[in-house]
């Protein structure tokens, strides 16, 4: 069963067996009412994290094997049990684990009370008895009292009429996307993959851009952005969209910036966004390779996305440089020990150099996932962010010169003063060389830069990750055992 790139929302499932939703990355559950118990889990099926969010669970949720999870704004009447490395809850309500460091066979349980910023996602909703839909546009919400716990109260979202929204499907010309925005309406992609020659820049504030189905946006050939949001462009929010890297032109100018896949703001350009009215992103996946569509070494970018300006909020994003990929007609796998129908991806093919580059100040995320980058997976930059659950995979098919790179699964820039990162997970599946990282996450000493619960896990093959946190910690060399910070570990600016 495909555990990936799927989604549920806005129901309510009263099964007297309960509700089973056994997922990975790329596959939220959002706005739901479970009237009885949860599985997040199927047996011993795969199932290796995912993203649960303004959801009410009258019985018990069961986290079973997941590696590990973020809950976010949800009330857990019955209780919750399992999970085996990291579950993360921000803003939770109900019976609601105590906080755990976590051990080799127990997850690390790592609650945060009262977030500071709270956005939900957009949806489109009937109205009249089924005669038309409204875009209902949640507000961003600051007191205590609305940024914990499940939240379906219509009075706190923008009812927008479909007259001033712009429904957009496959089969039509894409250049209506950007007809509709330059015009001031809000879009919605209906399922299908659209094909863009040029970038989808939104100039206008508070526009919606909501993709449903899983709608997929392909970048265009010169390697620019499949959107792009101009600075000082306050309360965009963007959401349900796939984003992904197409087959370079290799005739074509390069493009003025490095190429990326979502640019929000210009590099450069002071943008520090507006507090009360920030951006957002919801359920927002890169994607570099995977599917047949063309050379694995012309499908590539630099950056997956590059946040430049500030008070924007991510909630659920993954960016993901395909480790494996479809074969092509009459193609043999490379590595059929490890699987005979998918190619495994190798160190020059579907190129990132760097997952995800955060500039702007004031940057929150809520689930962010960044995997198989060449070269640092997540660089940040900007002060005052606070990420609740990091999960990163290092890339699989490179070589011992990796490691001597020095790349790091979580880099804070030298400058940054202000930053808090709760439960880290950073893995290592070495497949081609003895590659060695000397440590996952790097910092400057700052008192006012905390890790929470971060972690380490080799999760197979060769070498592994050496230390945690700048140097310190345990090494990462045994399949499968996760290795943490003890309590009080000495490191001035990191607590545990």
């Amino acid at each position: 069963m495909d555990t990936f790139w799927r989604s549920g929302e806005n129901f309510a499932s009263y099964a007297k067996q309960g509700l089973k939703w056994a997922v990975s990355q790329a596959a939220p559950l959002r706005r739901v009412h479970v009237g009885n118990d949860l599985y997040l889990h199927d047996g011993a099926a795969y199932a290796s994290g995912g993203h649960l969010a303004n959801t009410k669970v009258d019985g018990h949720t069961y986290a079973g094997g997941q590696q590990q999870y973020l809950m976010r704004n949800v009330d857990f009447q019955g209780g919750i049990s399992g999970g085996a490395w990291s579950m993360v809850h921000v803003g939770n309500i109900g019976d609601v684990p105590a906080s755990s460091p976590g051990t080799e066979t127990s997850p690390a349980i790592t609650v945060v009370d009262t977030p500071k910023v709270r956005i939900e996602k957009p949806y489109v909703a009937l109205q009249d008895g089924g005669k038309r839909f409204d875009l209902r546009v949640p507000r961003p919400l600051f007191d205590a009292e609305q940024t914990v716990g499940p939240l379906f109260d219509v009075t706190l979202e923008d009812a927008r009429d479909f007259t001033r929204v712009r429904v957009v499907r496959e089969d039509e010309p894409v250049s209506r996307i950007q007809e509709a925005l330059d015009d001031g309406k809000d879009v919605v992609l209906a399922p299908g993959i659209f094909y863009l020659d040029v970038t989808i820049k939104i100039r206008t504030p508070n526009q919606v851009i909501l993709g449903v189905g899983l709608a997929s946006l392909v970048a265009p050939s010169d390697g620019s952005p499949c959107i792009h949001v101009a600075p000082s462009v306050a309360g965009v929010h963007i959401a349900g969209i796939m984003l992904e890297a197409s087959e370079k032109d290799t005739n074509m100018p390069s493009p003025d910036m490095p190429a990326t896949l979502l640019e929000w703001g210009d590099e450069g350009v002071i943008d520090a966004g507006q507090k009360e009215s920030p951006g957002a992103l919801f359920d927002v996946f890169c994607r570099v390779g995977g599917a047949t569509i063309g050379r694995r070494d012309a499908i590539a970018v630099d950056t997956m996305m590059r946040l430049h300006s500030g008070n924007i909020v991510g909630d659920n994003l993954w960016l993901w440089r395909a480790d494996h990929a479809e074969l092509g007609p009459s193609e043999e796998a490379n590595y059929p020990n490890i699987s005979t129908i998918f190619w495994q991806t190798e160190k020059n093919e579907y190129r990132v150099e760097t997952g995800i580059e955060v500039f702007g100040d004031d940057v929150t995320m809520y689930g962010l996932a960044v995997e198989h980058a060449n070269g640092h997976q997540t660089v940040w930059s900007g002060d005052r962010g606070v990420v609740h659950f990091y999960q990163n995979e290092f890339p699989y098919g490179v070589l011992r010169s990796y490691g001597e790179s020095d790349f790091r699964g979580f880099l804070l820039k030298d400058h940054v003063k202000e930053h808090d990162l709760y439960s880290p997970g950073i893995y290592s599946n070495f497949r081609n060389d003895n590659v060695v990282v000397s440590t996952a996450i790097e910092h400057p000493e700052s008192p006012f830069i905390t890790i929470h619960n971060p972690f380490t896990v080799k999760l197979d093959n060769n070498g592994g990750i050496d230390s945690i946190v700048n140097d310190k910690g345990g090494a990462a060399h045994i399949k499968g055992i996760p290795i943490r910070m003890p309590l009080g570990a000495p490191t001035a600016s990191t607590t545990f």
